[in-house]
């Protein structure tokens, strides 16, 4: 899936981030440059968009730890206090009956005096060039649309301040993908503990603790527990069976692995920690959010031999729409070896400041990338992105 439905991406103000804008994102992309170049920091403030749209600014301040942990002391002064947020895209409705037509979404959020306890909250929706939200000030809101229009401006000057006027376009495709957002930041330790009975089994969290309790609900679902073994046989050869034991004595739910030539399972205990990262990264990708939904996993080579890498990317990629990207971050030259020229996104810091540019900017194409291969490419930096260490 390589069609770049997210025609434009601004961020401004957050940690190493002052302005950054990108145009042309495939639904699988990929984010690639040295540790501290601020990947990460790209995905916390895309999950801090997120959480503020679904809970108000209090929450996604709380979340991230204050301003005093978004904020940079190296951020030049027109960028100090004022978070903003841009987005432009095309996706399809989710209505059969739509046949998948596209709609071009625009959304931009600027919330200022984020040191404040009341921030200044500016919003601006459009669908297909119609305007449906104005929001020049927290308090200053016009909304249209629908059923939207006939709501009493009593109740619309009630709505609280520190929160997203999106919250009255709970139905819009851009909302739901938006507020849909998984990061994950995969704990291999933590997701090898049982599962006490009453864990979650709704989503994956973001460190895949619960990841018991969300296998134990997919495997319900044949086609789904078929597709796991499939690929987990894939990328851990000599797998034979993964299943949960739901409940235990002890009322907690547990992974349980069966290797060929074996008799018995295995707790989870026993399995290696790039066995549990791959399954995580399996039921995260195989279980997306419906049905929109954007999802971020941080580093998907830890612990995996390099050809099992190959086949995460190659299942990734497929299961990426424009319904629901999946972007990544990586400094592996064994997943930058599996990418396309389209799906690579170079990322730097110059001056203490997060740079990033598409691979495909540079004017080569991959048959210019032939002789080398694209991860021996960007070692050596002859795509222009920065050194990869």
């Amino acid at each position: 899936m390589t069609t770049k439905t997210i025609h434009r991406l601004k961020i401004t103000s957050y940690k190493s981030i002052d302005s950054l804008e990108l145009e042309g994102l495939a639904p699988f992309s990929v984010f690639a440059g040295p540790n501290g170049s601020g990947k990460s920091n790209f995905f916390d403030a895309l999950d801090f968009i997120s959480l503020f749209l679904r809970g108000g600014i209090e929450m996604a301040l709380r979340t991230h730890g204050e301003f005093a942990n978004i904020h940079s002391e190296k951020r030049r002064a027109e960028y100090s206090e004022k978070f903003g947020f841009e987005l432009e895209c095309d996706l399809p409705g989710p209505e059969p009956a739509s046949g998948g037509k596209l709609s071009r979404f625009h959304y931009s959020l600027t919330i200022q005096d984020l040191d404040q306890k009341i921030p200044n909250i500016e919003e601006h929706l459009y669908r297909n060039d119609v305007a449906l939200l104005k929001r020049e000030k927290s308090d200053d809101l016009t909304i249209k649309g629908g059923a939207i229009e006939q709501l009493p401006k009593s109740l619309i000057d009630l709505f609280p301040k520190t929160y997203s006027a999106l919250l009255f376009f709970t139905g819009m495709p851009l909302a739901q993908l938006l507020w849909n957002m998984g990061l994950y930041r995969i704990d291999p330790i933590g997701a090898k503990e049982p599962d006490q009975s009453n864990s979650d089994p709704t989503k994956l969290d973001k460190k895949g603790h619960n990841l018991a309790s969300v296998l134990g609900r997919l495997e319900q679902n044949e086609p789904i527990r078929e597709l796991i073994m499939d690929w987990m046989e894939l990328v851990v050869p000599g797998l034979e069976e993964v299943r949960t034991e739901q409940p235990r004595l002890d009322g907690k739910i547990a992974l349980l692995f069966k290797e060929q030539g074996t008799e018995r399972h295995f707790p989870a205990h026993m399995m290696s920690d790039g066995t549990i990262y791959a399954l995580s990264l399996l039921v995260a990708v195989l279980d997306l959010p419906q049905p929109y939904g954007l999802t971020l996993i941080e580093e998907p080579e830890r612990g995996l031999h390099p050809a099992a890498i190959r086949e995460l990317i190659d299942l990734i990629r497929e299961q990426a729409t424009p319904r629901n990207p999946i972007w990544l971050t990586t400094h592996s030259e064994s997943v930058v070896r599996a990418l396309g020229l389209e799906e690579l996104i170079l990322v730097d810091k110059v001056d203490g400041r997060t740079r990033m540019k598409r691979a495909d900017s540079v004017g080569l194409t991959q048959a210019d990338l032939a002789p080398l291969g694209l991860d021996k490419i960007w070692l050596s930096n002859l795509l222009g992105g920065g050194l990869p260490w």
